[in-house]
């Protein structure tokens, strides 16, 4: 992804855990912990990615001191302002941290609720971008704008940068920014739609300026179409997937959209922006690859195909193709579905069907499947390195429980490895290998549990076959207060770029600290960003067992990005600070 994805048992990382016997590698060096320099911009913050520079990239969650266009809000609602300290006051744009924190909850929660998407209320977006190293961090916006009443962006487009090369190309995917429509009905009733006109599209960042990586749709579609980005290499190859083309009904519904009489008394930004959500369903997805040059620009592109061939009458926008990874030999990896069917048990679940997905290889115009197809219930490639190793998980079942397991499985010699993680049965998520043969990622470590099972950063050098918890790597003092979780990427000088869990004061989305009533903070857990740098001169300290407080469990159907929508409404566990 780096982004990839991550299920909300990342958050479950610490309390009593059974003990796991994990060796630390005899030969490695220990690691020093740095935090990403984005802490005064949001309580949470993610991992992305580092490159051979150092450079990291990092997301960055429902961001303090967001803009909020009053001019939109009805004050004369007293539903509405009776949920202030000072209505008056928050209708002048002077806040106090409790209402400027309601006035968020207000839009964020009013936007998107169980009842869909209310378009008469500002869109903020929930993550941004930032690229640095361990100073400093610079925001990388997308497709945002400047937005003249605030002199600053409009934080309505999203940013998801998943990977970065030479610290000057930046890759991932965005919405474009909302904007306002205003409009007025046969009834004379007047109303503003704030909207926009593309859900997700791929982008580059180069010098400054960004650059769409559009989708392979041919001709003139009326509609921006869907793409994102995942991976570049050192020849500015960039792996992702898009679009290809469009069903005939979603093809009709787009030019009736663009049509006066068809579309009726409805604007056509309305039209289109309902449209672009449908994007997914309209249109046929496939693995694509971009060859950028030095400016950033487009010079081509490659759709791949996947490993089967729908029939001709079947709905088959459902199936796609997603390249994940690129190496500096232009061979992509990813995923592609295959048409069939099968059946197994998702931990605390019940068996189900579900439709098969297979790791693949996308070359030279190819896709070509990676694994014995008969040995596995689903396979999935995230990376690939410049000697042609791939990792990625296969789904395996074992006590009728299926679970992600590690692969690691050579393209030229065919050799292959699927090492075990903290415990028998515990599911594995690698996230990515560099040119030393070292791959990062998760892996569960509780053995005492069956379902929502802590989480813990690994490393597995494969020139060793060691798999080692990467916080017995740190110093005891680091461990007192971090417990990493995941390790995002590595790159070729082995520094990596983790998610780590630690307790900090709670603080409201001003930034500003959260007192009780008794006038004391409020401590929470938080997920941040972190950089971890070999030392080559520590050593692996032998750290006394820490007592910690009884840990929260939270259900695996939340999104890891859904960790906190509110500072005042986190779910962890909390403590008092005296």
């Amino acid at each position: 992804m780096k982004l990839k994805q991550l299920a909300s048992a990342v958050i479950l990382a610490t309390s009593a855990v059974t003990a796991v016997a994990v060796s630390p590698l005899a030969t490695a060096a220990t690691y020093d912990l740095t935090l990403a320099p984005v802490q005064d911009k949001s309580f949470f913050n993610f991992a992305q990615s580092i490159d051979n520079t150092g450079t990291m990239v990092v997301v960055s969650e429902s961001e303090y001191n967001p803009p909020i266009d009053l001019s939109i809000l009805d004050f004369e609602n007293e539903a509405f302002t009776n949920g202030f300290e000072d209505p008056e006051a928050v209708e002048q744009g002077v806040f106090s941290n409790a209402d400027y924190q309601a006035l968020y909850a207000y839009v964020v929660n009013g936007r998107s609720s169980s009842n869909g998407i209310n378009i008469l209320i500002q869109s903020l977006a929930t993550y941004r971008s930032y690229q640095g190293d361990t100073v400093t961090a610079d925001l990388i916006p997308g497709f945002d704008v400047i937005d003249e009443t605030f002199e600053d962006y409009t934080r309505s487009a999203y940013s998801q940068v998943n990977d970065s090369v030479g610290g000057d190309f930046f890759v991932g995917a965005g919405s474009t920014p909302f904007f306002k429509v205003d409009y007025t009905n046969e009834d004379g009733d007047e109303f503003t739609y704030i909207v926009n006109d593309t859900l997700t599209q791929a982008f580059v960042e180069a010098n400054g300026v960004t650059t769409a990586l559009p989708p392979t749709m041919p001709g003139d579609t009326g509609i921006n179409g869907f793409s994102e980005a995942f991976a570049i290499n050192e020849s500015l190859q960039v792996a992702g997937w898009g679009s290809v083309s469009l069903t005939e009904d979603y093809q009709t519904d787009i030019d009736e959209c663009l049509d006066d009489e068809t579309r009726g008394e409805t604007p056509v930004e309305l039209c289109i922006y309902n449209l672009a959500r449908s994007i997914t369903t309209g249109s046929y997805r496939r693995a694509v690859t971009w060859q950028l040059d030095a400016q950033g620009n487009v010079l081509s592109s490659t759709q791949y195909g996947m490993v089967f061939t729908p029939e001709e009458d079947e709905d088959s926008t459902g199936y796609t193709s997603t390249a994940r990874g690129i190496n500096n030999n232009g061979v992509a990896v990813g995923t592609s579905h295959t048409g069939e069917r099968i059946i197994y048990t998702l931990p605390g679940g019940q068996a189900a069907y579900y439709a098969n997905i297979v790791a693949a290889t996308f070359a030279n115009g190819e896709t070509t499947e990676l694994l014995p197809r008969e040995e596995n219930l689903s396979s999935s490639a995230v990376d690939i390195n410049d000697d042609n190793w791939v990792v990625g998980t296969v789904l395996r079942e074992n006590n009728g429980v299926a679970r992600n397991q590690l692969f690691i499985y050579n393209i030229d010699s065919g050799e292959a490895e699927y090492p075990q993680g903290f415990f028998q049965t515990a599911a594995v998520t690698p996230r990515a290998i560099n040119n030393n043969g070292i791959v990062v990622g998760e892996g569960e470590y509780e053995s005492d549990v069956q379902t929502n099972r802590q989480l813990r950063a690994f490393m597995y050098d494969m020139n060793v076959g060691e798999f080692v918890d990467l916080n017995t790597l740190l110093t005891c003092e680091q461990r007192e207060q971090y417990t990493l979780v995941s390790a995002m990427d590595i790159n070729d000088n082995n520094e990596i770029i983790a998610n780590a869990r630690y307790v900090s004061t709670q603080r409201y989305i001003t930034g500003d600290e959260v007192l009780n009533d008794a006038g004391d903070t409020v401590e929470t857990d938080r997920i941040v960003a972190v950089k971890l740098t070999p030392n080559s001169t520590g050593s692996i300290e032998q750290c006394d067992s820490v007592e910690e407080q009884p840990y929260e469990r939270q259900g695996a159907s939340a999104s890891w990005y859904g960790i906190a929508l509110l500072s005042l409404l986190a779910v962890f566990r909390r403590r008092v600070k005296k």
